[in-house]
């Protein structure tokens, strides 16, 4: 009977995971702390029945208010409607009589009244099997033909045929009713053999894993009554229902006008169709509406904040009614920033962060256009950029901004940047970490193998300077030894072995005629000098 070509609903997914999880248990062996899982699981079953059952008073109490207003029309899908919730309470009710006969039978209650306020933690055996089995099953375990397994199948399919005779037939295909226990369904046990519901669900089950079968049971009842009923509100028509609440709603294109364009709203009335027949006064002025909507428009002729209010006359079927509205919008000239992200200027060589933005107006709408000092940008998205420039030096390098608007583009403003050189590094030994001090530990001097260049630490940028060439000069006393020359950072073997025969303490050693791979071409540096201490 069930609509198995509908999707199943999120509550339904959710009952068939729980479902999923309480099979995976039943195939394990029957630990303290599987027991204890249960429990827990069946404790989330029963407040999860009881958020349903909430959900459920909720819809029909949507359903009530649309019956009080329009009696006539809303009064044959209501009276479906308290069927529905008839067939649902009875069929809930059966189920948990016979969670509580169960308990009877397992001796942990005397009475319904006892089994109604027993938690399953207080349950004594909560690994009997043999009583579930008995009581759904019976003695022919071949079949469970005519034990309660059997009777709660034939309730369900029951339950099932009603709820869907109160849908149209094109309805039913909408929904997914759950609860599948009817005969064409196939269903396996661990060993791959064919069994029928009641089989597959109760035979040798336990006492705490039949209750939260059952729980699940009552689960997919209270959603299919949910799904059932809604399906039933939403084939009334709405627009024959009289709403408690309307209210004038005023939805601008923009709050934000630049001088000169257009200042765009839509006016309507929340609830109401579209065939409507609206004016709105405005500033002395009468709008007529078309389709349910009043579109207001005003040129923006001066600059500030724009007020403006009115009335809205709406046809209701007991004659007119009007309804206040007002609302606000900024009109400004228009303006674009342009900041860089680290400096006011751009440097050759690397890549320069720059924002760009227009108050009132989507990144994605900002067209920048640069141009000059070689410049080129990278979008990294949201009115992000990097910039790069290869100059001339003191060279001004700009970017205009546009702005698409209504199909157009209309220029936002420009701004400027002037192009320099990165500063001079700082040059020192590739071991000294001190390259600003004038002494160095012999060790230092030993260890260390080249000299590097440094951007100095203030600078906000990133750069790796290669050494191409440099000299040293070492002076042991009043003894000047040669001066050596190196094509690259690195010590060439003469430096290396005049620095481990000739330096001691006292020893003056000079690094000159340093010239570094700068972006522009090559740069020389300051020298420096450092005595061994």
């Amino acid at each position: 009977m069930g609509a198995t070509n509908c999707p199943e609903t999120p509550r339904q997914r959710m009952i068939s995971m729980m479902y999923l999880v309480l099979t995976a248990l039943l195939a394990l062996n029957v630990s303290v702390e599987i027991l204890n899982a249960f429990v827990t699981v069946n404790e989330s079953m029963e407040k999860t029945n009881a958020n349903f059952a909430s959900k459920n008073i909720g819809t029909y109490s949507m359903f009530f208010k649309a019956y009080k207003a329009n009696e006539a029309k809303v009064g044959p899908f209501y009276n479906k409607a308290l069927k529905a919730q008839g067939y649902a309470k009875s069929m809930v009710d059966y189920v948990n009589n016979m969670k509580y006969q169960l308990l009877i039978e397992t001796g942990d209650a005397k009475t319904i009244e006892e089994a109604k306020n027993l938690n399953a933690k207080d349950i004594k055996r909560k690994d009997n099997f043999d009583v579930p089995t008995q009581f759904f099953i019976g003695q022919n375990e071949a079949s469970g033909k005519g034990a309660k397994g059997e009777d709660l199948k034939n309730k369900i399919i029951e339950y099932k045929k009603n709820m869907l005779e109160l849908l149209s037939p094109e309805d039913r295909k909408k929904i997914n009713m759950g609860l599948n226990v009817e005969d064409n369904i196939v269903f396996k046990d661990k060993d791959g053999k064919t069994q029928n519901w009641q089989q597959h669900n109760f035979y040798h089950s336990i006492i705490v894993a039949t209750l939260t079968i059952l729980n699940k049971t009552v689960a997919e009842i209270l959603n299919s009554e949910y799904d059932v009923v809604n399906q039933l509100y939403s084939a009334v028509d709405q627009g024959n229902i009289a709403f408690d609440k309307i209210e004038a709603k005023v939805i601008p294109n923009s709050n934000y006008v630049l001088l000169g364009d257009q200042y765009q709203a839509q006016i309507f009335v929340g609830a109401f169709d579209t065939k409507s027949v609206l004016t709105a006064t405005i500033g002395g002025s009468t709008i007529k509406g078309d389709s349910g909507l009043i579109s207001y428009k005003v040129p923006a002729s001066s600059e500030g904040l724009k007020k403006y209010e009115g009335n809205i006359t709406v046809n209701t079927p007991t004659g007119k009614r009007d309804y206040a509205f007002k609302s606000e919008y900024i009109v400004a000239k228009p303006s674009a920033t342009v900041s860089a992200d680290k400096m006011n200027v751009f440097y050759i060589g690397v890549p320069n962060p720059i924002s760009i933005s227009a108050p009132g107006i989507a990144n994605e709408k900002l067209k920048p256009v640069f141009s000059g000092a070689g410049i080129k940008a990278t979008s990294k998205g949201g009115g992000k950029y990097e910039v790069y420039v290869t100059g001339p030096v003191n060279q001004m390098a700009t970017i205009n901004v546009n702005a698409e608007m209504d199909g157009k583009q209309k220029s936002m403003g420009k701004s400027e940047f002037r192009v320099k050189k990165i500063p001079n590094p700082v040059p020192a030994f590739n071991s000294d970490k001190e390259p600003l001090n004038s002494l160095i530990d012999f060790s230092y001097l030993k260890a260390a193998s080249a000299v590097v260049a440094k951007l100095p630490p203030d600078f906000d940028f990133e750069f790796k300077f290669d050494v191409t060439s440099f000299t040293m000069q070492l002076i042991v006393g009043t003894e000047a030894y040669p001066m050596l020359t190196a094509r690259s950072g690195k010590f060439t073997p003469e430096m290396i072995s005049q620095i481990t025969s000739k330096a001691k303490k006292g020893t003056k050693i000079y690094i000159e005629n340093i010239i570094v791979k700068a972006p522009e071409g090559s740069r020389k540096i300051a020298d420096f000098s450092k005595k061994i201490r």
